[in-house]
């Protein structure tokens, strides 16, 4: 059996872009012990995009993208633009 070595959480808490969820969803599938092929059957996607997921390559829809996150026990919140716009 293939052993998984942890990633480190990301320091930041936001993400901003491909990359930054790919480390988000690393950290979290090494974390747990889960191999790549072991969460791609779980979740029920392919290896092949999970990997790219976590590498922030490819193109990935953002239901995929979600769904993998969800997967993983990720929530993705949205914080609302500080503008008076938008009532702040």
């Amino acid at each position: 059996m293939r052993k998984v070595v942890p990633s480190p959480i990301p320091d930041q808490p936001f993400i901003n872009d491909a990359e930054d969820l790919g480390l988000a969803l690393r950290a979290v599938r090494t974390r747990s012990g889960m191999t790549l092929e072991e969460t791609a059957l779980v979740i029920g996607v392919s290896k092949n995009t999970l990997q790219n997921l976590e590498r922030g390559t490819g193109t990935v829809s953002l239901a995929l993208a979600i769904k993998v996150a969800s997967g993983l026990g990720l929530r993705l919140t949205w914080q609302k633009p500080a503008d008076p716009r938008y009532g702040d």
